[in-house]
């Protein structure tokens, strides 16, 4: 009998990948609020009508506007690493 590999991941294209994907990103979406309510980061304001935004999500892109701070890049950036490493990216 011939044996094949074992890969994981889905298909490009296959029409569970962006249902799975939105759990995925929902997961990251959480630990960012998370930091930022428990003042791990802190997000910019913007505008005359003092707009908070602390980051953004648009299809497989992530943007992290952050107050200057050396804290808050590493903070950011051991959320991102947890990230990684619970979902074996």
């Amino acid at each position: 009998m011939e044996q094949f590999g074992l890969e994981k991941g889905l298909r490009q294209g296959d029409l569970l990948s962006p249902f799975l994907f939105n759990i995925a990103i929902e997961g990251l979406h959480r630990l960012f609020e998370k930091s930022f309510e428990l003042d791990l980061m802190i997000g910019v304001i913007f505008g005359d009508n003092d707009v908070h935004i602390s980051h953004l999500q648009f299809v497989d892109d992530t943007m992290l506007f952050l107050q200057p701070g050396e804290d808050y890049l590493r903070n950011a950036k051991r959320i991102l690493r947890c990230f990684e490493l619970a979902l074996s990216l």
